[in-house]
């Protein structure tokens, strides 16, 4: 991504508007945002806005930070850090597909990588692993269900290895990309990545599955996919509920993985809607939760999406208390 300056000299030439305007406009879409965007980013977005685009010159090294959904011909790189296990499924026309997940970062941030089908050969094949430093070409930058952006390789993408150069080692991804989230009272809460204790007192009955598509695990609408059609639709778990800390509450989901873990089922061992049963696992369960906040446009409130919790250990609980209050442990 072009530097923030250039971005600006870029704009201003191009739809001929003062500098000082088109800070105005960045400024308003970092505060859109909530804050979560660079001012590079938030530039990047005013200028495909105003019908502008910067692609064919910024097509030099990019910052993990600043990819935003909607990008193309993406060049970036990156460090290895977890690959996923490869899944293999079913289309509907009977023939076999299968993905795996490769997760990478850099000094600013980590962003996911999915590969499909032919693309899962290097893993398969030991080409690609943990720790290996690699540059993405020509990549493409989507948004997934989740609200989360992740590169897609597409038909002309491609992944080639590299010298480190000045990539993070393993253990400092580890350091930014595990670490603990900041404790947070609810009352407080704001959009980003933070970490709340609170009881479940309410479970939402809605609708506890949402159907993907197993070839680009997009959601599905009327049982078809955009992008591939009719598609034999995978089901996921999804679990609506509030969270109170006695400050305040907040809505909170619970997707996919993390909530077979919280309901200690899996997807397809909940045959149908079972509200019973879910209301029985968890009102009143007390939880560490660590995730996301984001606004919710549509209804104008900030929710909780968990990517991990643990059930409270008092013990715990008193020792990290006892630590901030530099009182010695018994």
């Amino acid at each position: 991504m072009l530097d923030y300056e250039k971005i600006l000299e870029e704009i201003m030439k191009r739809a001929n508007t003062p500098k000082e305007e088109i800070e105005k406009m960045v400024s308003s879409k970092q505060e859109e945002l909530s804050g979560l965007i660079s001012k590079e980013g938030a530039a990047y977005l005013v200028a495909r806005e105003l019908g502008i685009d910067l692609e064919p010159i910024a097509r030099k090294r990019l910052e993990i930070k600043n990819v935003i959904a909607g990008m193309k011909n993406i060049n970036l790189i990156g460090r290895v850090f977890r690959i996923s296990n490869i899944t293999n499924f079913k289309r509907a026309d009977g023939s076999e597909g299968k993905v795996a997940s490769v997760f990478i970062a850099d000094k600013t941030g980590f962003i996911r990588l999915p590969l499909w089908n032919d693309q899962v050969k290097i893993v398969e094949e030991g080409l690609l692993k943990v720790g290996t430093p690699i540059q993405i070409i020509n990549g493409i930058a989507k948004e997934n269900i989740f609200g989360d952006v992740e590169i897609s390789l597409g038909k002309y993408g491609s992944i080639k290895e590299i010298e480190a150069e000045d990539l993070p080692s393993l253990e400092e991804i580890s350091n930014f990309v595990f670490k603990r989230n900041e404790r947070v009272l609810i009352k407080d809460i704001k959009p980003g990545i933070f970490e709340v204790r609170g009881t479940i007192v309410h479970v939402f009955r809605n609708k506890l599955f949402f159907y993907v598509c197993p070839v680009c695990n997009s959601t599905l609408e009327e049982k078809k996919c955009k992008e591939h059609g009719e598609v034999e639709a995978i089901p996921e778990l999804v679990i609506s509920c509030i969270v109170d800390d006695g400050t305040s509450n907040i809505r909170t989901v619970f997707f996919r993985e993390t909530a077979e873990k919280l309901l200690g089922l899996k997807a397809e061992e909940l045959q149908e809607e079972n509200f019973s049963l879910v209301e029985k696992k968890l009102l009143g369960r007390e939880l560490i939760i660590s995730g996301r906040v984001k606004k919710n446009k549509i209804f104008d409130r900030l929710e909780l999406l968990a990517n991990d919790f643990k059930d409270l250990n008092p013990e715990e609980e008193s020792k990290k208390l006892l630590e901030e209050l530099n009182l010695p442990l018994e």
